[in-house]
């Protein structure tokens, strides 16, 4: 997939994101696997009773932990209508990404992507994207996430 297209509407860029990239997805996997080859349940149950007494519930969360992983992105929707506000948007209006609008800064949409985890992260590089041009942006620009936030 090209660099482009992994850069979504509303400015997240899909590429390095937790659930693009499957880190957290194969890491919870993998500690799984860990955990099995052990048969750490048993040392749970027998010498931790008390701290690991919700051992079940810490691997139900690793197993859902390892589904974490995007199959496709917003770029990928066919065509119609889309369950993001903010893709509607920026398709409706014919825009490649929301920095083309110019009230992104204000956008109620924006705002409310992913339950404004993202918006700061979205902001910046939607500016970024605005100051550098998306290829320059794309090869050479800062691309800012929540969990990086300076």
């Amino acid at each position: 997939m090209s660099e482009r297209r992994l850069l979504g509407y509303c400015g997240m860029y899909c590429g390095d994101c937790l659930g693009c990239s499957g880190v957290i997805a194969d890491a919870s996997s993998e500690f799984l696997k860990v955990l099995d080859r052990y048969e750490f349940e048993k040392t749970a149950f027998h010498v931790f009773p008390t701290q690991l007494d919700e051992y079940d519930k810490l691997i139900d969360m690793l197993e859902f932990m390892g589904g974490l992983r995007c199959k496709t992105n917003c770029r990928d929707v066919d065509g119609g209508e889309s369950k993001c506000e903010v893709r509607q948007c920026a398709v409706d209006n014919g825009y490649f990404a929301c920095n083309e609008c110019e009230g992104f800064e204000e956008c109620e949409k924006l705002e409310n992507i992913l339950g404004g985890l993202h918006l700061d992260s979205c902001r910046k590089n939607l500016r970024g994207i605005n100051k550098l041009g998306l290829d320059t942006w794309l090869k050479e620009g800062k691309r800012h996430h929540y969990w990086d936030m300076e």
